[in-house]
């Protein structure tokens, strides 16, 4: 598991990698797990943990955590 932050919404988000596809989140005043899912074209999609559709919210925080682990991976 490793832990690492990211920009969001001009605020510093903790951010936990459980696995290769779930992340759990620290926001102000909640924490949400997000789960990375690819759909048959390969496009990713954020989702929160419970819910089946990716909402505005968990698609920035989720391309927030694409580009800081892309970043990493260099």
């Amino acid at each position: 598991m490793s832990t690492f932050t990211i920009d969001h919404k001009d605020s510093q988000l903790t951010v936990e990698q459980s696995d290769k596809r779930r992340f759990k989140v620290a926001l102000p005043g909640r924490t949400i797990v997000l789960f990375l899912k690819q759909d048959n074209e390969g496009a990713n999609h954020w989702f929160e943990d419970g819910t089946d559709n990716e909402t505005p919210e968990t698609k920035e925080i989720g391309q927030a955590i694409d580009n800081y682990l892309a970043k990493a991976e260099n």
